[in-house]
């Protein structure tokens, strides 16, 4: 018999544990976590008494119970991205992420589950508002290298029907739909981030998102992580760095996710710390054995920087006025990503 899919945390009982972990559960009890930007469902801890024959707590991730709430992830496939991470790619991945235990996506209903380890008590959770020093980003570069390395220009990659490139459909569609929808809100909950300058790259920027989808596919392809930031990342204590949160992957060219990452979550202390971390992620791919061209690396690190401003004016669209968390992260998002932009001079890249 096929276990049905769980929609609500109501569907999270006993016997469908018991079912799906192939053991003896008499007891759950469920906690709502909070949703960040981006996470289109709803994630949960869950406390289990029963036999001891595996873990007691996990995580449960269902997709958001609304048609409306999952929209965007039917559109770009996120379930089903992660879901095909966990029980196709995981196990190729050298990086640290959360075990899986179970995992289930209906691609017509877009009912999707994935019970996964509870990894909060092997590292350090930092807060993307707040931030980190580039010192403290230096194990996140690593593993983000360690990544890139083991799939750089793998041909196998490309024979995933469900593994797009960036530049495929439906993603530039999807991205400049949302950007277009998202933009006018931006400007409205973020004008003390946007002066004339930011307000004239961003009205141009729709208009450029195929090309720049394009550039970004130029050149070796790796398997993208996509949301590399401090919020989907624990810093465990010997300097591993596991990663949450598979739902955007892709190929694209590595430096794209670099990119993202310094101009999102890093609080940059003095411009030149840019090119250090470039530098620093050239150092550690070849370690991890691959030798990269540096102008066409640098090349692509200041588009995926002008790329990079999509994310907070995608996520300042979805702002409420009770929601001021939201609003914070969406500031300090945006207010990085331009300080990227003007310190890489990437407001004018030609495309």
């Amino acid at each position: 018999m096929t276990l049905s899919i769980p929609v609500t945390d109501s569907d999270l009982t006993p016997a469908w544990f018991s079912a799906a972990l192939g053991r003896r559960i008499d007891e759950v009890e469920v906690e709502p976590l909070g949703v960040g930007v981006g996470l289109v469902g709803n994630l949960y801890k869950v406390r289990l008494t029963g036999d001891d024959g595996g873990p007691s707590t996990m995580i449960a991730k269902l997709a958001a119970p609304t048609e409306e709430g999952r929209f965007v992830a039917t559109v770009i496939n996120m379930y089903g991205r992660e879901y095909r991470f966990y029980t196709e790619l995981s196990t190729k991945t050298p990086i640290s992420h959360p075990a899986c235990y179970y995992a289930a996506h209906d691609p017509e209903t877009q009912d999707a589950v994935l019970l996964l380890e509870d990894v909060s008590s092997r590292g350090r959770a930092l807060d993307q508002i707040t931030g980190c020093t580039l010192a403290e980003a230096r194990p996140a570069i690593r593993v983000l290298a360690q990544l890139h390395a083991q799939f750089w220009d793998d041909t196998d990659l490309a024979s995933s029907d469900w593994l797009l490139r960036l530049c495929d459909e439906p993603y530039p569609a999807a991205v400049g739909f949302a950007y277009e929808t998202a933009w006018p809100a931006a400007q409205e909950h973020l004008s003390d981030v946007i002066d004339d300058r930011v307000k004239a790259f961003g009205d141009a920027y729709g208009a450029r998102i195929g090309a720049m989808f394009e550039k970004l596919c130029e050149g070796p392809h790796v398997l993208s992580h996509a949301d590399w930031r401090v919020d989907n990342l624990f810093f465990a204590p010997d300097g591993d760095v596991i990663a949450l949160d598979w739902q955007l992957v892709d190929r694209s060219v590595g430096p794209r996710d670099l990119a993202y990452f310094m101009t999102q979550s890093v609080n940059v202390a003095d411009p030149s710390e840019y090119e250090i971390a470039f530098d620093t992620y050239l150092a550690d791919l070849a370690e991890f054995g691959i030798e990269v061209d540096r102008d066409w690396a640098w090349e692509m690190f200041r588009y995926a920087t002008a790329f990079a401003f999509v994310y907070p004016v995608v996520a300042a669209g979805a702002l409420t006025v009770n929601d001021p968390r939201h609003l914070a992260l969406c500031r300090a998002m945006l207010v990085r990503s331009v300080a990227g932009l003007e310190a890489l001079d990437a407001f004018d890249l030609p495309l």
